[in-house]
């Protein structure tokens, strides 16, 4: 399936560490990759902002995954596991390896921000941002065509799932 897909990529992420988890540090055998023991876990949550690219997941064994909830990846251990903090960013760290490493610099940055690092009004500003893109696609469209039915959010989401663009967009969106 496309989430074993995904899974699997996640755990060659890990490949420079023995694929260990950044979280508790245990190994994720690939015999239980694809059992429910393994989570593929957002690593800013949708609860902060709605991002569910690749850069914004890693995987997590589930029971940790859990007790992380809704928090960063960063305030999870901060508050749970302080005294491995260091060791934690120093995981991430290995992956990224200054940019040659197996995470991109936008994972490398979202495993190591804190709740209070992500701006406020970030969900607020991308919808009037789309919104005022969606009026110009119309109005762009009538010049061509004599009838432009908008559809809503949810039907563009789904479209947006349905090719594939919700991953692509997050990635071009960084900087």
């Amino acid at each position: 399936t496309k989430n074993d897909i995904v899974k699997y990529k996640l755990w060659k992420e890990l490949e420079p560490r023995a694929h260990k988890s950044l979280f508790s540090n245990q190994q994720i055998k690939l015999q239980d990759l694809f059992s429910n023991k393994i989570d593929i876990e957002h690593i800013l949550p949708k609860a902060l902002i709605y991002d569910d690219s690749f850069s914004n997941k890693t995987l997590a064994y589930r029971n940790v995954n859990l007790k992380k909830a809704n928090r960063t990846a960063i305030d999870f251990i901060t508050q749970d596991h302080s005294d491995i903090r260091e060791e934690y960013i120093q995981r991430v760290e290995t992956l990224f390896n200054k940019g040659k490493g197996t995470i991109s610099k936008g994972k490398r940055d979202r495993l190591l921000k804190s709740a209070k690092e992500i701006k406020d009004g970030f969900i607020e500003r991308d919808l009037r941002n789309s919104q005022y893109i969606a009026k110009k696609a119309r109005n762009m469209l009538l010049e061509v065509f004599r009838v432009v039915t908008p559809t809503t959010g949810r039907i563009t989401d789904k479209l947006r799932e349905d090719w594939g663009l919700i991953n692509i967009m997050k990635e071009l969106n960084m900087p």
